[in-house]
């Protein structure tokens, strides 16, 4: 097979002598650069004019792009540490391509000096041809280009990957990328880019619009204040003046379409929200579309705005009803591992002790969390949950500590409360904790042991009265062993320990389908009994969140009232049809039986108890009886 990079040298090679590109070679648009090239004379050997802005010009443009570069450096700076010891380079430019800032590793920086990849030079595709900086400007698109993709040979030493990025009125305004030796490659170079350059558009788009009344808003609660959100502005009498991308994606609309109102969009005027708001503007909250499909969001507007604010005729604000929360008691639904850990939670409940759950991911480690909020005696106060894992390394500790004004460029006129004083008073839930970076372990142990805490830029600290819970799907343990997480901080967390199981370590699967379709609202309906002899021997990977996905979407293509095979998904189906249905009637089942045969079986699958009852051909019920019975643990 020839190698992809010999393969792309000849297609440009045969693209130059007769000008077509034999297909699945390179990509459409690197196939539609080449060709523009061509269409505006560009030599592909020639050595590119390579000069650079005269010092007052360069200046000049590093002033119009102000805004630009002041919000940039600080997610160039937070790439940079992701690309170290890459021979990397992050590169800015505003929307000819001119290069406004670089920084990145030093060698390679002192290298890319003979190409001009340096401020004040120019990589618009109309004079330096092919490139990832000026085919995304080209494009409106993020592009990578490695190697003989580069119309110039003498570029073909690189590989760049380059986003462009949009100004809050989603005008072009300037492009993200990096650079690096096309000998080194870096795989996923581009999402990173493209995550820097969200970052970068999220905050341009907040600052632009500082006056108006501002949305985040997503589909999932804990993507609130995070990369993925929406944020679309609108002015007080509730016309659309603006949207992200993301906000485009959810909302399926065009950020060129004109009169939008709030009130087309969602169930209540934005007059009715506000005053459901107040001014509370850390609150996460529902809002219905107006479709009737539900969202969540959070409000940013001056309180002048809402002083004439009609009000809600139900307030969009009104604490949940305590009877509709999963309390404790809900989630017991017969698994007597389950019992044990609900026993053990209510022990310690309301006595300040923090409350680690760990598990699979899907196994409903936040539900437990909540249920455990709920039932304390903080139900009332707040409920804070922060997803370490998801949290832009750059902001973390803003997000989390909070901090005063003019703590850093670009923050908030009067500052912002950190998470951890947004839950005084409640409850903070620390999500997948164990993806918190060594650094800020040391200072949120710190806040732990002084419960107070110092926003950044601030001298002062503020006290902290909060429950403590947190969850993790990896082994803080074993992470403690290898020097990844304090082990300090692991004891501090770790007041009672407790271990959601597995779904397919459960005996409680029929109750849990019953319970999801009450929650469907359609208890009437059933699974086959072939359907349901399959899923208590799939090992379900997903857990409950899986087995719950599998359900509504089989209840969706289903018009009757039993869920059969031709209700699942095929991807799903072929799984469960390639694991034979157990059952006891297998000669093995019981009491030919031995202890041996049990522990070994138990020891090659690492204490898997439904992998080892699969390979003696009994169920999961009938090995833990066995397991009882012969005294093995």
């Amino acid at each position: 097979m020839l190698d992809p990079s010999k393969s792309v040298s000849q297609a440009r090679n045969e693209f130059l002598t007769n000008g077509e590109v034999r297909q699945g070679i390179v990509a459409e648009a690197i196939q539609r650069s080449w060709q523009r090239c061509l269409d505006h004379g560009l030599d592909s050997i020639s050595p590119v004019n390579s000069e650079l802005l005269t010092q007052h010009e360069f200046e000049r443009r590093c002033d119009q792009n102000h805004l630009l570069l002041s919000y940039a450096k600080p997610e160039m700076a937070t790439l940079n540490e992701q690309i170290a010891h890459t021979s990397s380079m992050v590169i800015l430019t505003d929307s000819e391509g001119v290069i406004l800032h670089s920084s990145g590793d030093n060698y390679f920086l002192n290298d890319s000096q003979k190409l001009s990849l340096k401020p004040g030079s120019s990589w618009h595709e109309d004079h330096r041809g092919t490139n990832a900086i000026g085919t995304a400007l080209t494009e409106r698109a993020a592009i990578s280009v490695q190697g003989a993709e580069h119309f110039m040979e003498r570029h073909h030493v690189l590989s760049c990957s380059a986003v462009p990025i949009f100004g809050g009125g989603r005008e072009l305004i300037g492009t993200l990328d990096v650079s690096n030796d096309f000998l080194l490659p870096q795989q996923h170079t581009l999402a990173l880019v493209k995550m820097a350059a969200q970052m970068i558009e999220n905050r341009i788009f907040r600052a632009s619009h500082k006056s108006e009344v501002v949305l985040h808003f997503h589909a999932r609660p804990e993507f609130i204040g995070t990369l993925w959100e929406g944020l679309a502005m609108f002015s007080k009498d509730g016309q659309l003046l603006a949207i992200n991308r993301s906000g485009q994606f959810q909302f399926d609309i065009d950020a060129q379409m004109g009169d939008i109102h709030f009130d087309r969009m969602f169930d209540q005027s934005l007059s009715a929200v506000m005053s459901g708001v107040g001014g509370i503007h850390n609150m996460v909250f529902p809002l219905r579309l107006s479709n009737g499909a539900r969202i969540f969001a959070k409000m940013e507007f001056d309180a002048a705005l809402s002083s004439n604010a009609s009000q809600p005729i139900a307030p969009v604000m009104a604490p949940a009803k305590r009877s509709s929360a999963a309390t404790l008691d809900m989630l017991d639904s017969g698994d007597m591992q389950v019992k044990q850990v609900i026993e053990r939670i209510k022990l310690v409940l309301n006595h300040d002790i923090p409350i680690l759950i760990e598990g699979e991911t899907g196994v409903g480690k936040e539900l437990f969390a909540r249920a455990i909020h709920d039932a304390s005696d903080r139900a009332e106060g707040a409920w804070v949950a922060v997803n370490c894992a998801s949290l832009p390394e750059g902001l973390i500790e803003s997000e989390l500590f909070g901090y005063e004004e003019g703590a850093f460029t670009g923050a908030r006129r009067k500052g912002s409360l950190g998470k951890l004083e947004q839950a005084n008073g409640g409850t903070l839930f620390l999500d997948e904790i164990g993806d918190m970076p060594l650094q800020l372990q040391a200072r949120l142990l710190r806040v732990l042991q002084e419960k107070s805490v110092t926003p950044l830029g601030s001298s002062k600290a503020k006290k902290l009265d909060f429950m403590l819970v947190s969850a993790t799907n990896q082994n803080l343990r074993e992470k403690v062993k290898c020097g990844e997480f304090r082990k300090d901080l692991y004891y501090r967390l770790n007041g009672l320990g407790v271990n959601l199981p597995a779904l397919r370590e459960r005996s409680d699967l029929d109750a849990l389908i019953k319970l999801i379709l009450q929650t469907e609202h359609v208890p009437h309906k059933q699974i086959s009994a072939e359907i349901m002899a399959l899923f208590k021997v799939h090992p379900w990977p997903g857990n409950i969140r899986q087995l719950h996905n599998v359900v509504r979407t089989s209840l969706a293509l289903s018009a009757g009232n039993v869920i059969d095979k031709k209700h699942l998904m095929d991807d799903f189906l072929d799984d469960l049809m390639a694991e034979p249905a157990v059952t006891d009637t297998d000669p093995l089942s019981a009491g030919m039986l031995t202890a041996e045969m049990v522990s070994n079986a138990m020891q090659f699958h690492a204490g898997n108890v439904s992998a080892a009852a699969r390979q003696l051909g009994i169920s999961r019920k009938t090995l833990y009886s066995k397991l009882k019975l012969m005294g093995l643990n």
